[in-house]
């Protein structure tokens, strides 16, 4: 989360990180893309004697009728709605104290996973050295605080790897990227950098994450004089190890409900299944199913026949530089992009930020035309992105041209032509919201979902009433952390994304 600077989160530990996972996709000599089916995965387990981890211990129960449906967005996009994972099944056997965690490294066992999978992977046996080698990539100090909030963290990071990188047999692999918040540290020293792991990152994590601070991101991107950005570190991470084409980053205090492998994988799957025509009006709206008698395809409709052929057809042309996207066919070729796998996925609408009054509306610089430059933003910035999409955003920092974090990826999206997603997933209100599509819907055709002071933003003169501060996915409060209190106690819940969680 980018904190606005009148209410900057406070860090009071050493260091903050997010998790990134990495996947490696086998193209075909026809430019295709070979996506392993999960039917027929072998799972592997965190070491041989321990079956514990296995996916043929995970428990579901049918909740067809009894989830509720979310007001906005849908389940289907992200898994089954008949099938809730139960809690304790995934998460139990990693609170477990007969099994001696501090002898886990998980980059040794998702190595040893990768092998046993019969996986070409990159030759990385040690991330470390590449991380380091070229280096002159919110949440409190791991390492730190109450051991029970640690505990119950840990075990969730546990079953995260698991289910991501050993269940199912996809190429998939997770790092932490952590950010020294210490200015003065020189992580080019060895012994210094070996201190901080050390003292920031738990034992069974460290060959796993990679440290990185101000100091870092000032040495890569010295045009820009900003350097809070979440996604410089992910750009670096990405030239680091370029074999990856999809990056997801996902923050701390994200959860999911669902399997985690099957609902990334579900997301992507959706993603593939959209058309470019007017994608970028769709992506800039909430979907309301009730309006839509539940059908995404109805309110796809809906919009191609309000809309017509005035979206967004191809890459935005702007003086500055020249777009590396496809060059669109005839708008008679409507199914355009069907099939194509997405640059960016996120998982909140991409709105238009010009005329919003949104704090940071006016973070843009290096653009021929300023403030009026075409943008996107997303506010919550958990996304997929891709190497070439990462790429061109390094290449145009290097030449001084950068935007607030949460604009940054959808913009450079828009302007270069490539596709960009925004998965309608189920969100939740505690409350009785009413007329929900007039107050969420409510900005122009091309940006519903923003126009003048949309609920969801902080403002330039601070926060809005709205319905947002009991939803289950938002950047700031909401009751995210309720209905995971809730799931975790034995509630079956639907595959969700909930945000922000924070262990009390």
């Amino acid at each position: 989360m980018h904190c606005p600077s009148v209410i900057r989160c406070v860090i009071l530990a050493t260091a903050i990180s997010l998790f990134v996972l990495v996947s490696l996709t086998y193209r075909l000599p026809f430019g295709g893309i070979l996506v392993s089916s999960t039917t027929t995965a072998t799972p592997c387990h965190i070491s041989l004697g321990w079956q514990r981890s296995s996916p043929e211990k995970l428990r579901y129960e049918d909740c067809l009728g009894t989830a509720k449906t979310p007001q906005v967005g849908d389940i289907n996009p992200i898994g089954s709605p008949r099938h809730c994972l139960l809690a304790g099944s995934r998460l139990e056997q990693y609170h477990s104290t007969a099994y001696n965690w501090t002898e886990v490294r998980w980059g040794q066992v998702q190595r040893r996973c990768a092998t046993h999978k019969s996986r070409k992977l990159p030759s990385e046996d040690d991330p470390y050295h590449v991380w380091r080698q070229r280096t002159e990539l919110h949440l409190e100090n791991l390492s730190e605080g109450d051991s029970n909030r640690i505990a119950v963290r840990l075990a969730w990071l546990r079953a995260l790897i698991v289910e991501v990188a050993l269940h199912r047999n996809e190429k998939y692999q997770v790092y932490f990227l952590v950010n020294i918040k210490d200015t003065n540290i020189d992580l080019t020293d060895e012994a210094t950098y070996q201190k901080s792991l050390i003292s920031v990152v738990p034992e069974e994590l460290r060959d796993i994450a990679l440290l990185f601070n101000e100091r870092t991101l000032k040495t890569w991107y010295p045009q820009t004089p900003e350097h809070d950005f979440m996604y410089q570190a992910l750009q670096i991470f990405s030239h680091k190890f370029p074999q990856y084409d999809y990056i997801w980053q996902l923050e701390m205090d994200l959860r999911f409900t669902g399997h985690v492998h099957d609902t990334l994988q579900s997301a992507t799957a959706f993603t593939r299944t959209q058309r470019r025509r007017n994608l970028w009006e769709r992506n800039g709206r909430f979907y309301i199913p009730h309006l839509y008698n539940n059908s995404y395809d109805e309110f796809t409709n809906a919009e191609d026949t309000e809309l017509g052929d005035t979206g967004v057809w191809g890459p935005i042309s702007i003086s500055d530089f020249a777009p590396e996207g496809p060059q669109p066919p005839s708008r008679l070729k409507w199914n355009w992009g069907v099939g194509e796998e997405a640059d960016l996925i996120s998982f909140i609408p991409m709105i238009d930020p010009i005329g919003t009054n949104w704090i940071y509306e006016d973070g843009i610089h290096g653009f021929t035309d300023g403030t009026a430059t075409p943008r996107r933003a997303a506010i919550v910035s958990i996304t997929r992105s891709s190497r070439h999409l990462l790429r061109l955003v390094s290449q145009a920092q290097g030449r001084g041209q950068w935007l607030v974090s949460e604009a940054t990826l959808e913009t450079f999206a828009l302007l270069h032509g490539l596709k960009a997603v925004t998965v309608p997933h189920p969100i939740y209100f505690a409350d009785d919201v009413g007329a929900l599509d007039a107050e969420i819907n409510k900005g122009p055709p091309h940006s519903k979902a923003g126009g003048e002071a949309p609920s969801m933003l902080y403002m330039k003169n601070g926060w809005l009433n709205g319905p947002w501060w009991k939803a289950s996915y938002w950047f700031t409060a909401g009751t995210a952390g309720e209905l995971w209190e809730a799931y975790v106690g034995g509630q079956p819940l639907p595959p969700m994304l909930l945000h922000p969680v924070n262990e009390k």
